[in-house]
């Protein structure tokens, strides 16, 4: 889970507040379901404006221009101290592959109440955004989970490895490692696509640890090619 720390107003500090916080790492939309919900839950007391968005990927555009096909309600909403609330999320059209998933993400900007004493001075304010992965998933693609793994080819090159997802899924791996760690960052590979990582170290087999649909960390070996 991504969280982006923006300041909105410089002067003096305001009392922390504990947030919203969105429920799981990513939210998987079958093409089944009409909709599916994700459940928000405010843990500080006092009361948050949360603003919701969905995007493509491109986080440089106005959440008020972008063009994506689901409809998410409520898209501003008052959320009271220690208890949650609940975004839908549907599907606005068909229009999406239906042999592969396609990836978007779900924004949550928490925005701390003003406290009754403050009227009248300066605070220093902070919002909270939260961005998970948003999946849909077609119903002919499968979960990500131990199968998964058999869907995953490793090919040594003349310098490094190349990294092959062949499933019709977005993989997020964290880690590929033999003798020492071959990826510096968390890979988040297309369906079918591959990624070269110079400089990996060659070896028979290598440690993959990839996250599932449930946020778990899944760790197996690979034989490489």
């Amino acid at each position: 889970m991504k969280r982006i720390l923006a300041a909105l107003l410089v002067i003096t500090a305001l009392p922390a507040w504990s947030g919203v916080y969105i429920y799981g790492t990513r939210v998987i939309y079958p093409a089944a379901q009409k909709e599916v919900t994700v459940q928000l839950m405010n843990k500080g007391d006092r009361s948050a404006l949360v603003q919701a968005w969905i995007d493509d990927g491109n986080t440089q555009t106005p959440p008020e221009k972008l063009n994506v096909p689901f409809l998410l309600t409520p898209p501003v909403v008052k959320v009271n101290g220690n208890s949650g609330q609940q975004l839908k999320i549907k599907l606005l059209n068909a229009n999406l592959p239906q042999n592969q998933e396609s990836l978007y993400y779900l924004n949550v900007l928490d925005i701390p109440p003003n406290a009754d004493n403050d009227a009248g001075k300066n605070k220093l304010k902070f919002a909270l955004q939260n961005r998970i992965k948003l999946i849909y998933r077609p119903a002919s693609v499968a979960r990500v989970n131990k199968e998964t793994f058999s869907k995953i080819d490793i090919m040594r090159t003349n310098n490094g490895i190349t990294v092959k997802n062949n499933s019709a899924n977005w993989l997020t791996i964290t880690e590929i490692k033999s003798t020492v760690k071959a990826n510096k960052a968390t890979l988040l590979l297309a369906p079918h696509a591959n990624v070269n990582l110079p400089g990996a170290p060659a070896a028979n087999q290598y440690a993959v640890t990839l996250i599932d649909d449930y946020g778990n960390y899944l760790l197996e070996n690979i034989k490489s090619n």
